[in-house]
């Protein structure tokens, strides 16, 4: 016999069994549904996670297919992949890709839109500004073109950061330069200059490229040079520097370096039309050269060539004055010939260097007014009018 502790009942052995089995019991029930709760607690969780793991798969896999897309050039088929892509969730990668095959397809306008709310969260984005600098430059908005090429060169990016920054520059000079911005386009094509590496040699030969085209042939010359004196220079280099050179009248210049490029073995990998023309290039070049009536050659050697040169311009000037409309025009040239003396003699050149200068300028206002009056010359009075352009510029070295 017991007595209940708070009731001061009396309770019989059988009765305090049947109350431990009956405790035991609901403990065992209460036990049973926590286990199954946890157990379905459990199952649902991995479902949820099976089902989401599923849906990455899927995303990641539609995203594959747009990049894969994008690369093969197939911009539409990379649209419809990639908001597959986002559909199963959203990735900024992802949405970048999307706009830039939206502005592969052609659809301007869509992906200008998405690119300005990509910009929206993320201003600094490098990717996001070049993306939108392309897309003003499409639609022929220059200002905002170049605001946002500077953006893009001011922003952050992902991996080499300074490639990017590169690239995007001489992307943007190449902007410039389609617009004439020929001034703009310099100055970011120095500072690409002075922030290559030395040892880039292809980069360096790009930008000198390009700053020919921005109507900087100095420029582009000195950089040429700079490459051209490396330990087995690119036959670029020395193709670019002899071109330069060439075209800014220093016809010594130009023949060193042609001649270095037309012996290099490398020249094989420029177009048979581009070695004739480079060949072309050295023998009016050469001939320029042998025609100068340089200030370094012997007195005799160079009053040879004052003659030769005097009775070239003279008998350009009496073939075009026999045209009647062009003979009250070169009046005027006509007079200042007739003020040479009668006999020139190589001893009499010698002996006065006033007559020789006064020749030689005779000899260059001759071939240029001859070729306004009487159209452009031909053989040895084409190579006298290259020469008179810039008599200065043809010995420098």
């Amino acid at each position: 016999m017991a007595k209940s502790s708070q009731t001061g009942v009396i309770l019989t052995s059988e009765e305090r069994l049947a109350r431990r089995r009956l405790i035991l019991r609901d403990t065992v029930s209460l036990l049973t549904l926590f286990l199954i709760t946890a157990a379905l607690f459990v199952l649902t969780w991995l479902l949820h996670r099976s089902f989401t793991d599923h849906e990455a798969l899927l995303g990641q896999r539609w995203k594959a297919r747009g990049e894969a897309a994008l690369r093969a050039g197939k911009p539409q088929a990379a649209i419809e992949s990639l908001r597959s892509a986002l559909a199963y969730g959203p990735s900024r990668d992802t949405e970048i890709d999307l706009a830039t095959a939206l502005a592969e397809a052609g659809r301007t306008q869509e992906a200008f839109a998405y690119f300005n709310t990509l910009r929206e969260s993320a201003p600094g984005d490098g990717m996001i500004n070049l993306q939108l600098a392309r897309l003003a430059a499409r639609q022929g908005n220059q200002q905002l073109a170049i605001l946002r090429y500077q953006s893009a060169l001011d922003g952050t990016w992902q991996g080499n950061g300074y490639e990017q920054h590169r690239q995007v520059r001489l992307e943007m000079a190449s902007y410039l330069i389609s617009q004439r911005q020929y001034d703009k386009a310099r100055a970011q094509l120095l500072i690409a200059a002075s922030n290559a590496p030395a040892n880039d040699l292809a980069a360096q030969v790009r930008i000198a490229g390009m700053l020919e085209q921005a109507q900087d042939l100095s420029g582009a010359l000195s950089i040429y040079q700079s490459v051209a004196g490396r330990r087995s220079p690119p036959v670029a280099a020395l193709e670019g520097a002899g071109q330069a050179a060439f075209s800014l009248g220093m016809y010594r210049i130009a023949a060193e370096y042609l001649n270095r490029e037309l012996a290099s073995p490398e020249v094989a990998s420029l177009s048979a039309g581009a070695q004739a023309a480079d060949r072309n290039m050295l023998a009016t070049t050469n001939r320029v050269l042998l025609l100068y009536p340089a200030a370094d050659l012997p007195a005799r050697a160079r009053a040879r060539r004052i003659l030769a040169d005097k009775n070239l311009a003279l008998a350009r000037l009496t073939g075009c004055a026999a045209s009647p409309s062009a003979s009250p025009k070169l009046a005027p040239l006509v007079s200042r010939w007739s003020q040479l003396p009668t006999h020139i003699t190589l001893d009499r050149l010698e002996q006065q260097p006033d007559l020789n200068q006064t020749i030689l300028q005779l000899v260059y206002d001759t071939e240029k007014i001859t070729a306004q009056v009487c159209g452009a010359p031909i053989g040895d009075d084409a190579i006298l009018l290259r020469i008179a352009t810039n008599p200065g510029a043809v010995e420098q070295e």
